[in-house]
């Protein structure tokens, strides 16, 4: 397996720890939301530490997921480089970017922090995309 799969599968569960460690306190104001407030559930900061939550999680598992198949891949290995780091400011766009969003509470304006996180996810998607290529590259060539 290449280094660059490895950390892959290392950033992959590193993130999945943080974000499982993260959820109980999650789960914790959820459960104050219950006993004392109920619109704390209903909430926008509530709803978006939710969704950075889940996707944590999610892009924790596209870093497995590409390291797992970063061998059935044809790209090179500094464009896998590269898409490994596209993952990773995605991952950041969508953990710790969506938390402060979550923080620092809804706005109609274009602020840093949204265009961080429009700029990461960006960047994610199009390391997914060039990865779904490299894999249809391959199996082109496998038939």
């Amino acid at each position: 397996m290449s280094k660059v799969s490895l950390l892959n599968l290392i950033i992959g569960f590193v993130v999945i720890f943080i974000s499982a460690s993260a959820g109980s306190f999650i789960v914790q104001d959820l459960t104050d939301g219950f006993l004392k407030d109920p619109s704390i559930l209903t909430s926008w900061q509530t709803s978006v530490l939710k969704s950075a939550h889940g996707h944590t999680n999610l892009f924790g598992m596209l870093h497995i997921l590409m390291g797992l198949t970063f061998p059935y891949s044809v790209m090179n290995p500094s464009i896998k480089k590269l898409q490994t780091f596209g993952l990773f400011l995605g991952t950041l766009a969508m953990g710790p970017g969506m938390m402060l969003n979550a923080k620092w509470g809804p706005t109609e304006a274009i602020t840093l922090t949204t265009l961080l996180i429009g700029l990461g996810l960006s960047l994610a998607l199009i390391s997914i995309a060039a990865h779904c290529l490299g894999l249809l590259m391959k199996y082109r060539n496998a038939v």
